[in-house]
């Protein structure tokens, strides 16, 4: 497994993110957090590890709950997943719900 280097991602850049609608505003709940001085990916319980460039490539959250579902099936969280994994389970919802005109399961 490759070294984790720390982020360089700064609260500017997110809210560049804000104001493209890219990502949902703070609020005192806190949905996000913007860390950097960690030597391993370990976010805060309750947080889950999220790249920009996942949302500046159009990563909404909360995604679709068929990709929640294969999240829990496979123990796995979103930063387990690359760009073109991410794609593929889009590229099934859409041919499941566009194309098929049903929802998406795992049995297909």
């Amino acid at each position: 497994m490759e070294s984790w280097y720390r982020s360089d991602v700064t609260h500017a850049r997110m809210e560049g993110l804000i104001k493209c609608g890219l990502l949902c505003g703070r609020t005192d709940a806190m949905e996000w957090l913007v860390l950097g001085h960690e030597d391993v990916s370990m976010p805060p319980d309750g947080y889950i590890v999220s790249f920009v460039p996942f949302h500046e490539r159009g990563f909404t959250v909360p995604p679709h709950l068929f990709f929640w579902g294969l999240l829990y099936h496979y123990q796995i969280e979103p930063q387990h997943l690359n760009p073109n994994k991410i794609q593929h389970v889009v590229a099934f919802i859409a041919m499941c719900e566009g194309y098929l005109g049903i929802e998406p399961h795992f049995e297909f």
